[in-house]
């Protein structure tokens, strides 16, 4: 299955919570909203930092501010403080709260940790914005579609 994600292939971001907003500001939504799981995401991540390989975070939340599944991804040639471990690739969505997103979550969940396991050091070492979504299974969608 291919998911749709937006893509930011060169992030600027110097932070954590840099990166974080940097990645939604591509989200369908208003200031307030992306101000909002913003909010909700640092939480998530104050819980327990999502870097799930060598040089790859995970950031997740679920909302009633998105309708579907939304995921964006990005990428530092610099780095990111994650906080303790240097990450390069993002891979961050918000899951809806609705009757069968808890399905959807956990399914989206596994087919990225799939692509992680299967192509993680490639997935690092993506070169353009085409081959890091191809690598972990993702259909490219522009802002606003």
């Amino acid at each position: 299955m291919k998911y749709t994600a937006l893509c930011k292939f060169e992030l600027s971001a110097a932070s954590r919570a840099e990166a974080i907003i940097e990645l939604l500001d591509l989200f369908p939504a208003g200031e307030k909203s992306r101000g909002l799981l913003a909010g909700a995401l640092d939480v998530r991540e104050k819980v327990g930092a999502t870097v799930v390989h060598d040089s790859i975070a995970l950031p997740h939340c679920r909302s009633i501010l998105v309708d579907k599944l939304t995921v964006v991804a990005g990428k530092s040639q610099t780095g990111i403080p994650w906080p303790e471990k240097m990450v390069n690739t993002v891979i961050l969505f918000v899951s809806p709260v609705k009757p069968n997103s808890p399905q959807e979550h956990n399914k989206f969940l596994s087919h990225i940790a799939g692509k992680i396991r299967k192509s993680g050091d490639k997935i690092v070492a993506a070169g353009n914005q085409d081959e890091l979504l191809d690598l972990l299974g993702f259909q490219h969608v522009e802002q606003g579609e």
